[in-house]
């Protein structure tokens, strides 16, 4: 079923999740916004990677979405300050990079994200990430030390896999 074509599957989807999408482009930003909240996500959105650093001192989303090139701006300490939430908050945050640069980009940041799209974006693709990213925090990122020695002694695998 295509979103595209307005019909939405299951319009719950993503009930409760928390998604902070910082993009410099505003209609890009409300067609996520739209089309997440349609799924029942909370959207915040901002178009500054300052803006988005200074909202992180007293909020933790769920998945970040955001794109990698900003006028004047870098992304990378906003990617490192949502590494670091992990252990502090205790809250792991997935990371989704939308570009129209090339995925090698992708690859040389010094921080590991869960996925990368390039724009534009196929919508249905794009639920279909976000909702995938939901999934990962419970698997990947242990956020107990009970959790981590768990995964130790059972020697299960972290998935830590981006799907870039």
């Amino acid at each position: 079923m295509s979103i595209a074509n307005g019909l939405l599957p299951n319009p719950r989807l993503l009930q409760g999740v928390e998604i902070l999408v910082v993009d410099n482009d505003r209609d890009t930003r409300d067609l996520y916004a739209f089309f997440l909240e349609s799924y029942g996500a909370k959207v915040t959105t901002l178009g500054s990677i300052k803006a988005a650093l200074d909202l992180l001192d007293r909020y933790t989303p769920t998945i970040l979405i955001c794109e990698i090139r900003f006028l004047g701006e870098s992304v990378y300490p906003l990617l490192q300050r949502i590494r670091y939430l992990a252990p502090v908050s205790g809250k792991a945050v997935t990371i989704l990079i939308t570009s129209t640069c090339s995925p090698t980009i992708v690859q040389q940041l010094p921080v590991q994200v869960e996925a990368y799209l390039l724009k534009p974006i196929d919508l249905d693709c794009f639920v279909n990430e976000v909702w995938n990213l939901t999934l990962l925090p419970s698997i990947a990122y242990p956020t107990t030390i009970q959790e981590w020695v768990t995964k130790a002694i059972d020697k299960t695998p972290f998935c830590s896999a981006a799907t870039t």
